[in-house]
């Protein structure tokens, strides 16, 4: 199932991105000002947003990795279900398709 409100790791996942959007956006803006306080303000943000988008992705294949594990062991255990009582499976299965036939009968 989806989910279909966001996570607060997902919310601010997308404020940060929008943060990093505009930070380098305002990078692109300084680049014409040559003063040395700009150059300093500029390698610094140039070096953060490089690290904050490394950690970003990092935390993206973090979450899929999660992701498969839980449906891996939910496999598992359906599987281990179906081994133990097969029978009860087969009501259950037949429960679920009379169900979904009901409901796409109209």
């Amino acid at each position: 199932m989806t989910q279909e409100y966001p996570t607060a790791r997902d919310v601010a996942r997308k404020e940060l991105r929008e943060v990093l959007a505009s930070t380098e956006a305002l990078l692109s803006a300084l680049d014409d000002q040559n003063s040395p306080a700009i150059s300093e303000l500029r390698e610094r943000l140039t070096v953060t947003i490089a690290d904050v988008k490394r950690e970003l992705s990092n935390s993206f294949f973090a979450g899929a990795r999660d992701t498969i594990g839980r449906a891996r062991d939910t496999v598992v255990s359906v599987n281990d279900f179906v081994r133990e009582r097969p029978w009860s499976s087969v009501v259950i299965a037949a429960g679920i398709g009379i169900l979904a036939g009901l409901i796409l009968k109209d």
